[in-house]
Order: structure tokens, then sequence, then C-alpha cells
């Protein structure tokens, strides 16, 4: 066996070793990424999402973070589809996939999103008269202005729907969460210059 075998053999083994990650213990180092499905009719995770899930986790995936999960916002999606992450209906939904998980010996954490200005005023969208919000209403595709920015208060009700998404989901059992902060999504637009023009404490 060569030396670079070794190490290939080597990495190998260490992916399916133990690890632990804070407070979370993994049986192994496989982790399935977040992936956009739009399998939740009105927002509400069914049967066979909690299926879709299941079945990684008895696959032997050490760590399951979910598709994203839309915050309480009505400008928080894309697509139809999507998941929520508030709601009684769409939370009970959640708490099943949560059940089907852990008794296949899986570990999962949901992904919370809102997409800001990614979100197409002519697409399919679950509230399509809600209008995108951004730092400063700048599109990301094109750098223009199409919509005025959002004030501190909506800020303010972001960041709490988010807080209440977190407790929600400490509160089903999941086993820790994911924010999304990339692809030009909400939090996204806050880090970069030419979607925040901010001149007050959000911006910079």
């Amino acid at each position: 066996m060569g030396h670079s075998e070794k190490i290939r053999n080597h990495e190998l083994e260490l992916l399916y070793q133990p690890v632990t990650i804070g407070n979370l213990a993994l049986a192994n180092r496989i982790v399935m990424a977040p992936m956009t499905r739009g399998f939740s009719p009105n927002g509400v995770p069914g049967k066979d999402v909690a299926g879709y899930y299941r079945r990684r986790a008895e696959n032997e995936v050490g760590l399951i973070i979910t598709e994203g999960t839309l915050i309480n916002h009505p400008a928080a999606a894309e697509g139809l589809g999507r998941p929520n992450f508030h709601g009684e209906e769409a939370l009970r939904g959640w708490s099943h996939v949560v059940e089907a998980v852990h008794k296949a010996g899986g570990k999962i954490i949901p992904q919370l999103w809102h997409v800001g200005m990614a979100r197409q005023m002519d697409g399919d969208n679950p509230n399509p008269t809600a209008s995108p919000i951004g730092p400063s209403g700048i599109d990301v595709a094109t750098g223009k202005k199409v919509t005025e920015p959002m004030t501190s208060s909506e800020i303010d009700q972001i960041v709490k729907a988010f807080g209440q998404a977190a407790s929600d989901a400490k509160s089903l059992g999941f086993d820790g969460l994911e924010i999304h902060g990339a692809h030009g999504y909400l939090i996204d637009q806050f880090f970069w210059g030419k979607t925040n023009q901010r001149q007050d404490e959000y911006g910079g």
C-alpha cells in the first residue's frame, strides 16, 4: 500500500469516527447539507417530509441539516412549498420530523432563513403581495434600489422572529440550529457594501 493510499484510508476512517462539537455528540462526521425541496404545501411539513429525513438517519448520516425553513415574516420565502418554522400546524409537523429522526438514532438541526431582497416580486410566493426587504432596499442582482430600506423597527421585528424560531427549535427537541447567512439572503445583505448603504448602527 502506497503512502497516499494510506492517507486516504486514514481519512476515510476518520469520517466514520464519532465527534463532539460543543454539546453535540455525533456518531460520525457525515453531515447532510441543507437542500431546498419545496414539498411542504402551505408551509406545513407532512409525513413524507418526516419520512425523507428519517431515511437519512436510518442510513447513518451523523447530522442532518434541514432544508431552509421560513421565519415568521411574510416576505421570507422565494418560492412555493417552502416549510414554515412558525405557526401551530407547521411546528407540529416539525415535531414529527424530529421524533422520526431521533427514533432512527439520528441528530437534526433546522436551517432558519429569510431571503430578503433575493425574493422576486414576480415569482411564485406564498405571500405574493409582500414586498422583498433589505437593509437598503437594493436588488442583489442589479444593484438598483427597488424598495425602501428597512426601518429600525422592521430590523427589530426580524431579529425577534429569528429568536422565536430558535426558541421553538429548542422546544421541539432539535439538536441545534443553523442560521442562513449566505447566498445574498437577508443576513448576508448586511455584510456587503453593495447592498448595505445604511448610515445608522446597522451600516458599515
